[in-house]
């Protein structure tokens, strides 16, 4: 289940925001303070409350309308028949003559439909309604023709029969209504009191995160595997945190999260209790909790970078990016540092004008201003804060794609190494004369904090550099600089079944026609014409000499545009990590040359070891 689209009238600052619209991914919700962020978050809640919108021509709550939200939420027929087996009970779900008569064939056909979108509204305390029949699923017949088909669950599967006119029932809206209560988290900045519970099994955390030490305990004794991950990731945004315990109160009645600033647990008076920690560990281990725990949620964060310092905001948002990105996440916030690195899908922005909130959609095209705005204003500053070891490398694909490929290939990395994206690779390459200059501003940038960083190393795409001409660059970077071995990251991405599962999951309409074969087949086509060819080109794919040199990045986007009839777009920062992870999972030794380069990388930083 995802939000497709929301619409909220007459609730808070809101008169009519008109549809607000959502991706898969990660939806930026941005704005100053009080323009209306955290209320249109709240507007997504199950428990709507009844604040009414006024303004100083209307006031009184008997003369206004009472809010109104309506969503659009995309699901798929294997959910909606997993949501009736959950409830337990006989559902009704209104269906036409045409579709009675088709009978078992009819529901066997719904209930494997891979995307539905059922759209619903609410109103304060109340759950969802829809628009008779089901929500728009079926095409609007004369109420004379309206029919029910009745599903029950039984011994695990559904039966199902159908009965006549009965157009006063229909199932589906509660049903939704109560996956939305189940499958949606919603994080706030206020400090969470929850490090402490009466002891009990739980194996999903409640939509307060009340029960979070019940599920800790239960990861820590039964899950030990995802126990370790959560402590890792722990690690990864708190320099502080070393490790993560859950014992029994004194009375053996509760369970309380202890935090210990190292990763051994010699002396239970060395640890401190999570309610006695700071507000953004409580919540990053309730958010990591949840997306651990859940196939697949609608993740709520209210100013993500109020309760996390800016080097944990980006350790967190490259965690959920390479991780979990099963989920669906809107987040609110005002940082620029946020916006430059979470590589959003959709961005909205939230103006205020006295008692009125609008939303406007931002071209995602020119989110360059934000990047750029979001590089001088020294996000990067704030990466290396906390960093012994920096990595600059080419830019925000690397920044993802690196550190995922080394904990993929070679394992954790060790703490205080981070990669980091430089402003704009072009400042190195520009101009010859200023080369230096530039790696000192890097170098001095990396150790500017209280002479934190330690080792420093930089990683850019060879593109067209002559051998000569890195040569030169890498006698003025004092040996810190290296060159990717190929034109760019792409080069090694370059992979028919990757491709193929990229546009199918994009378009399903090109599922069935666009195979590895046919991709195979269109990169070669494509490899072989203008603007694309050049000369290193000889028919395969796979030459070594040819990866080297091609453009990738845009051979890849060609080819995905062709056999999608343009349907499908290819971009480097947003997509480059799914084909990364399908040829990681599918055919893994064809990235054992990118995985050696950064591994090198981290070498290149890592102290030796003493022998």
């Amino acid at each position: 289940m995802r939000l497709k689209k929301a619409r909220i009238q007459g609730f808070q600052s809101f008169r009519d925001s008109g549809d607000i619209e959502f991706l898969e991914g990660i939806n930026l919700i941005i704005g100053q303070n009080n323009a209306g962020k955290s209320a249109l978050l709240r507007a997504l809640l199950p428990d709507l409350s009844d604040d009414r919108h006024r303004t100083p021509e209307r006031w009184k709550t008997h003369e206004l309308p009472a809010p109104e939200i309506a969503l659009t939420i995309e699901t798929s027929g294997a959910e909606i028949r997993d949501w009736v087996l959950r409830s337990g009970t006989q559902q009704i779900f209104p269906i036409t003559q045409d579709h009675m008569h088709k009978g078992n064939d009819f529901m066997h056909e719904f209930f494997e439909r891979p995307s539905l979108s059922l759209s619903v509204t609410r109103q304060p305390h109340q759950g969802f309604s829809a628009r008779y029949p089901s929500h728009g699923l079926f095409p609007d017949v004369p109420v004379q023709q309206h029919y029910c088909a009745l599903i029950t669950p039984s011994k695990g599967d559904l039966t199902w029969h159908t009965q006549g006119n009965n157009p006063s029932k229909d199932s589906l809206p509660n049903l939704i209504f109560q996956a939305w209560k189940r499958d949606m988290f919603h994080f706030t900045a206020e400090r969470m009191a929850i490090g402490q519970a009466v002891g009990g099994h739980a194996e999903r955390l409640a939509p307060n995160a009340a029960n979070l030490p019940n599920i800790i305990h239960v990861l820590q004794n039964q899950r030990g595997d995802v126990f370790h991950e959560l402590i890792a990731h722990l690690r990864d945004i708190f320099p502080t945190v070393g490790n993560l315990s859950v014992p029994s109160m004194p009375g053996g009645n509760s369970l309380e999260v202890r935090i210990w600033p190292t990763e051994a647990m010699n002396r239970p008076e060395l640890s401190f209790p999570l309610n006695s920690s700071g507000t953004g560990v409580a919540q990053a281990i309730a958010l990591l909790t949840a997306i651990m725990t859940i196939d697949k949620a609608i993740i709520i964060i209210d100013e993500i970078n109020s309760f996390l310092h800016p080097a944990a905001v980006k350790a967190l948002l490259r965690i959920l990016q390479t991780q979990y990105a099963q989920h669906q996440y809107i987040i609110t916030t005002h940082a620029p540092d946020v916006i430059s690195f979470s590589n959003p899908t959709t961005i909205h922005l939230v103006k205020r004008e006295g008692y009125e909130s609008r939303v406007e959609r931002l071209d995602l095209a020119n989110v360059g201003v934000f990047r750029e705005v979001a590089e001088h204003l020294g996000v990067s500053m704030a990466d290396v804060f906390a960093a012994e070891r920096v990595i600059w490398v080419e830019g925000q694909t690397e920044e993802l794609c690196f550190p995922y490929l080394y904990q993929q290939t070679k394992g954790p990395l060790l703490r205080g190494i981070i990669f980091t994206a430089v402003a704009a690779t072009g400042d190195f390459l520009a101009n010859k004369r200023n080369h230096k200059l530039v790696y000192e501003i890097y170098s001095r940038l990396s150790t500017a904090t209280a002479n934190l960083a330690v080792a420093v190393a930089f990683s850019f795409d060879s593109e067209n550099l002559t051998e000569s001409e890195k040569k030169d660059m890498q006698r003025e970077a004092k040996g810190v600089l290296h060159f990717l071995p190929r034109r760019h990251l792409e080069c090694y991405l370059i992979d028919p079944a990757a491709i193929a599962a990229f546009i199918g999951g994009k378009d399903p309409q090109s599922v069935q026609t666009v195979t590895p074969d046919a991709v195979e087949a269109a990169l070669r086509e494509a490899a072989a014409k203008e603007p694309l060819h050049i000369p290193e080109w000889n028919d395969d794919i796979t030459d070594e000499q040819w990866l080297a040199c091609v453009n990738a990045a845009k051979l890849i986007g060609t080819v995905c545009g062709t056999l999608s009839e343009q349907r499908v777009r290819f971009a480097k920062k947003a997509d480059s990590l799914f084909l990364l992870k399908h040829i990681l999972e599918n055919n893994r030794s064809r990235l054992q040359p990118l995985a050696d380069y950064v591994a090198n990388l981290v070498t290149a930083v890592t102290p030796s070891q003493p022998t």
